[in-house]
C-alpha cells in the first residue's frame, strides 16, 4: 500500500546476541548476570560502549554542518542502498577481527535431492514462518548520526508533498462530480484534503533548530560539580530479555555527569530476581512498587517520582542506548531557561540486515517524524513528549505527583498539561540515544494501538477543548489525530474509485485516470526514500499496513468505549489479543473482496468491449498494492504462534 508522506535499543559472544556495532569493537569483559537463588551466574558478553571525547559535546554550527556532509551520499547510493549484513552506521573504523562471527548452519542432507513442493515449503517457512531471530542489541549513536536529524531538507518533501494533495483532490472531486451518489466518497476527501493543507502549513512555516544558540547555551552553563545538579535515571522495565537490559545499563552507566550527582533507578514492574541481581551488578538503585500493575508503565513512573529526589529525571526505556555526553548536551538547555519542564530527543533506529523486516520498517517509518515533523511543531511550542530519551524538571511535575496518570501514552500527556499549567516543553533534534523497534507484526500492531490510542484519549477530552493553548498548538496537536484517521481510512477508500467506475460508468475508466495518483506513488517510493537518512526500503510500505489496521481498531475501541491495556514490549505473550486477530481477518475480508471487485468488473467489461489497455493501469496499481499488504496477510513469526 503507498504511503502519502504526509497522511502526518573476556569470551566468545552467545549465539543469541547480535551486535549492530556503531563504534570499533572492542573485547568486552563478561558481566556476570545472576538468574536468581541458588543458581550459576552466566556472563553477557556486550558490545563496548562508544567513547566521546568530553570537548566533543556539543560540535559549533560549523562543524556539524561539515560533520554531516563529509561522508554524504550520493543521491543514487541513497535510492538504491538497503539495509545488509555488513551495514554499520555511518564509515567509521570497525574492527573484523571482534565482529560477532555469524555461524553458517549445515546444509541439509541430500539437499539437492529435494522436490520442488519441498522447496517451496521451505522457501515459505523461511520467509513467512520465521523461527525466533535472535535480538540485534543497538549501541549508542555514532559523531555522525549525532547530528544526521539537524537539516531537516524539506522542500523535496513539500514540493512533492503539494504536487501529490493537488493531484489527488482534483482526481477525488473528478470522481465526486460523476454521480450524486458519489457524494458519499467527499466525505473521506474532505477531511483527508484538510489533514494534508494543515500538515504543509506547519511543515512549510516551521523553523530548523538553532544549533549556534544550543551551543551558546552549553558554553554560558558548564556543568561542573559546583553548579551540576542532580538528576535520576528511570530505567522502567518489564520482563524484557536480560541481555537488552544489560547492553542498556552499560551504556547508561558509562554517561559523564560531575561529581556522584547522577543516580540511575530500575523500576521492575515484572519483579524478577534475574533484574535485580543485575541492577546490583551494575550498582543501580533498585524500586519495585507494591501496586503493580495498577496504571502499567505510567503507574510505575509515578511511583519512582515519589521515592527520588533529583532535580531533574531522565528515562530510558529498555531498549534505549544513550550517548555518553546526554547530559551534558540537554541539561544546560533547562539550565538556560527555567520555564522548561522537558527536553525531549528523538528516537533512533538503525536498520541493519540483520533484523525483521517489521524492525526495519518500523524504525525508518520514524525518522519523518522526528527529523522534519517535531521540528516543526517545536516553532509553535507544540513538540510532543515521546517518554523516553527526554529529561524532565521535578519542580514542573510535582504539583500533579510526576508523569500524568494514563494507560495509554502518558509521554504525550505528561507533556499536554505541563504545556497547558504554563511550562514549556522543547525539542532538540539532537540524537543521543539508539534503540530497537518490535520485531513482529503482532508487536509493531500493539504499539501502534497504544500511540494511537493515547492521542485519541487526549484530543477527545475536554481539558484539550478546554485548554489554555494557543490555536496554532492546538492545530498541531490535531493534526496528529488526524494522520491516524487518514491513514486508516485510506486503507479502504482509496482502492474503490476504480471497482465503482468500472461496474457503474466503464466509459469514464481511462488509462491516464492513473496519472493522479502517480505524484503520491513517486513521493513515497522514490523522493522520501532519496530524502531519508535509513533505509527506506518497501519494509516501510510492509509496516504501513499494520498501522493503518492498528489504527482502526484503536478508533473502534474509542466508539464502542473498549480498553486498551498497555503491555510491556518485552513480554511477547502479552501481545496476543483478538484485536490483531480479527483486523488480519478483516484484511483478508477488505482484500479479497475489492479485488474481486475491480477484477470481475474488469473482465465483464473487457468482454463487453472496453479496451484492455483502459483498465490495465488500475490492474496494476491493485496488483502493487496486494503485493505490499501480502506481508500482513501472510506472515506469522515463530514469537506469535
Amino acid at each position: 500500500m503507498s504511503q502519502n508522506p504526509f497522511v502526518t535499543p573476556p569470551g566468545s559472544q552467545p549465539a543469541s546476541l547480535r551486535t549492530a556495532s556503531s563504534e570499533t569493537v572492542q573485547v568486552a569483559r563478561p558481566i556476570p548476570v545472576h538468574l536468581g537463588p541458588g543458581s550459576d551466574a552466566i556472563s553477557v558478553v556486550l558490545p563496548a560502549a562508544e567513547t566521546v571525547p568530553a570537548q566533543d559535546a556539543g560540535l559549533n554550527e560549523k562543524q556539524a554542518p561539515a560533520e554531516q556532509n563529509k561522508n554524504k551520499a550520493s543521491l543514487w547510493s541513497r535510492l538504491t542502498r538497503k539495509g545488509g549484513k555488513n551495514e554499520t552506521p555511518g564509515n567509521e573504523t570497525f574492527n573484523e577481527k571482534a565482529r560477532p562471527t555469524t555461524v553458517t548452519p549445515p546444509a541439509a542432507p541430500n539437499a539437492e535431492k529435494r522436490s520442488l513442493k519441498q522447496r517451496f515449503v521451505d522457501s515459505y517457512r523461511k520467509n513467512y514462518c520465521p523461527r525466533e531471530a535472535p535480538t540485534v542489541l543497538p549501541s549508542c549513536p555514532t559523531d555522525k548520526e549525532k547530528y544526521s536529524y539537524m537539516s531537516m531538507n524539506r522542500w523535496p518533501i513539500i514540493l512533492g508533498g503539494l504536487l501529490s494533495a493537488l493531484s489527488l483532490t482534483a482526481g477525488a472531486w473528478l470522481f465526486i462530480k460523476t454521480e450524486w451518489y458519489f457524494f458519499w466518497y467527499a466525505l473521506y476527501a474532505v477531511w483527508t484534503e484538510v489533514y494534508i493543507f494543515m500538515s504543509l502549513g506547519v511543515t512549510i512555516f516551521g523553523k530548523r533548530f538553532d544549533l549556534k544558540g544550543h551551543n551558546q547555551k552549553l558554553r554560558d552553563h558548564p556543568l561542573t560539580v559546583e553548579t551540576a545538579p542532580t538528576v535520576d535515571i528511570y530505567l522502567p522495565v518489564c520482563k524484557e530479555p536480560i541481555e537488552v537490559l544489560a547492553n542498556t545499563w552499560k551504556h547508561v552507566a558509562a554517561m559523564r555527569y560531575p561529581g556522584l550527582k547522577m543516580q540511575p533507578v530500575v523500576l521492575d514492574d515484572g519483579a524478577q530476581d534475574e533484574v535485580k541481581s543485575l541492577a546490583a551488578t551494575f550498582g543501580f538503585r533498585y524500586i519495585v512498587r507494591d501496586d503493580r500493575p495498577l496504571l502499567k508503565k505510567s503507574g510505575n513512573l509515578r511511583n519512582a517520582f515519589n521515592h527520588t529526589s533529583g532535580d531533574y529525571f531522565v528515562v530510558f526505556d529498555a531498549d534505549f542506548c544513550p550517548r555518553p555526553d546526554f547530559l551534558e548536551e540537554l541539561i544546560p538547555i533547562h539550565l538556560a531557561n527555567p520555564k522548561l519542564a522537558i527536553v525531549q530527543t528523538p528516537q533512533f533506529f538503525r536498520a541493519p540486515g540483520e533484523q525483521t523486516w517489521v524492525e526495519q520498517g518500523a524504525g525508518s517509518v520514524q525518522e519523518y517524524f522526528y527529523r522534519l515533523i517535531q521540528p516543526c511543531r517545536n516553532t509553535w511550542g507544540a513538540a510532543i513528549c515521546v517518554g523516553s530519551n527526554a529529561v524532565y524538571r521535578r519542580e514542573a511535575l510535582a504539583a500533579v505527583g510526576g508523569t500524568a496518570a494514563a494507560e495509554c501514552s502518558e509521554d504525550v500527556h505528561t507533556g499536554f498539561y505541563a504545556v497547558n499549567r504554563g511550562w514549556e516543553l522543547a525539542y532538540a533534534p539532537i540524537v543521543l540515544a539508539c534503540g530497537i523497534c518490535p520485531d513482529t507484526p503482532r508487536a509493531f500492531f500493539s504499539q501502534q494501538m497504544r500511540w494511537c490510542t493515547g492521542s485519541l484519549s487526549l484530543l477527545t477530552h475536554r481539558d484539550f477543548w478546554k485548554s489554555d493553548l494557543a490555536f496554532k498548538q492546538k492545530l498541531c496537536y490535531l493534526s496528529g489525530m488526524m494522520y491516524y484517521s487518514s491513514v486508516a481510512t485510506a486503507a479502504f477508500f482509496n482502492p474503490l474509485p476504480a471497482s465503482v467506475l468500472l461496474w457503474t460508468r466503464p466509459e469514464l475508466m481511462k488509462y491516464y485516470n492513473l496519472f493522479f495518483a502517480l505524484p503520491s506513488l513517486l513521493v513515497g517510493l522514490i523522493v522520501i526514500r532519496a530524502w531519508a537518512r535509513s533505509p527506506y526500503t518497501l519494509s516501510v510500505q510492509y509496516t504501513q499496513v499494520i498501522m493503518a489496521y492498528a489504527y482502526l481498531q484503536s478508533f473502534l475501541d474509542r466508539i464502542f468505549g473498549a480498553k486498551l491495556s498497555w503491555v510491556p514490549s518485552g513480554d511477547n505473550k502479552s501481545h496476543k489479543n483478538n484485536r490483531y486477530r480479527n483486523m488480519r481477518v478483516l484484511a483478508w475480508c477488505w482484500t479479497i473482496a475489492h479485488n474481486g471487485l475491480l477484477i470481475s468488473a474488469s473482465v465483464y467489461r473487457i468482454m463487453g468491449g472496453l479496451a484492455w489497455w483502459q483498465v490495465f493501469p488500475a490492474l496494476l496499481l491493485d496488483a502493487f498494492n496486494l503485493f505490499i499488504v501480502h506481508r500482513f496477510l501472510f506472515y506469522v513469526h515463530a514469537k506469535e504462534a
